[in-house]
This record gives C-alpha cells, sequence and structure tokens, in this order.
C-alpha cells in the first residue's frame, strides 16, 4: 500500500495538521511502475495538535514528540513515524507556515526490513553459557520426537 502524509504547520490558527492517506485501489499494487496522482489517496486519518503543545514536545526531544503525536487513531509504523517526527521537529526550529508531504510504500519497507532482519538470538542458561545460536534451532529442540 503506498501512503502519504500531509504535514501542516499553520501559525495564524495555532495548529499542526497531520492527514494520512493511503492508496486502496486493489489493481495499483500489481502494477510495476504506477503513476500515482493525488486523486487516487483517500483520506485515512486527520489529525490536529496545538501548536504550543508541539513546540513543547519537541524542544524536550524526538521521543516526547512522538509520545504527543501517536494516539489510538493515528499510529504510523517506527519507521514512518521516525520520519514523521524529523519533520515536524524541523518544521518547528523554522519560523512560519510550512507544510511537507511524505510519501511511503509498504512494500519497499516491509521488503527492506525482512531482508535486513536476522533471526539470531542469543540465548543463555543459568550459568551463563550460549545455549542457542538461532531461533530454529529452538523450534527443534521443543519439537518432540516420535
Amino acid at each position: 500500500m503506498k501512503q502519504k502524509y500531509h504535514i501542516r504547520k499553520d501559525v495564524k490558527a495555532k495548529t499542526l495538521l497531520i492527514q494520512e492517506f493511503a492508496v486502496l485501489a486493489a489493481d495499483a499494487g500489481k502494477q510495476k511502475y504506477v503513476d500515482i496522482q493525488d486523486d487516487d489517496y483517500s483520506l485515512l486519518c486527520e489529525q490536529s495538535y496545538n501548536a504550543k503543545d508541539v513546540k513543547s514536545a519537541t524542544s524536550t526531544g524526538k521521543d516526547d514528540l512522538i509520545l504527543l503525536l501517536r494516539n489510538r487513531h493515528f499510529f504510523p509504523i517506527e519507521t514512518y513515524m521516525d520520519k514523521i517526527a524529523d519533520v515536524v521537529m524541523g518544521m518547528y526550529t523554522a519560523k512560519g507556515e510550512q507544510y511537507e508531504d511524505l510519501v511511503f510504500d509498504d512494500k519497499a519497507v516491509l521488503v527492506g526490513s525482512l531482508n535486513e532482519q536476522e533471526t539470531v538470538t542469543e540465548i543463555k542458561d543459568e550459568k551463563g553459557k550460549n545455549t542457542a545460536q538461532n531461533a530454529d534451532t529452538l523450534i527443534e529442540e521443543d519439537t518432540p520426537k516420535n
């Protein structure tokens, strides 16, 4: 799924607005090169934040900003949230009205993440000895033998 986050700092209204859009058409994912237009995106969520609260959170760090921005209606994955927080922090270090669109492709992010992950786990027994090097080893050891 292709997603877009429209982030707008509105100085006059003293708000930060974040809109989450996604391409919901089933055929968009099947085509190799899709020419996606703004009309292809559907609005999924819109969140508005008080500028004073956002400014305060940006001054105490990215983690506090993420805690402020995320809620039960707006909870992007860590990769997206990290980039959103970077953009918001940049907006609140600069003056004036600003907006930015972040566009993500879930497939690219997930495939990239899976290729980078390792399934190696380190498990130590009570004496501190390493008992398993690979998650698959754990499954094989726990499987009952007939």
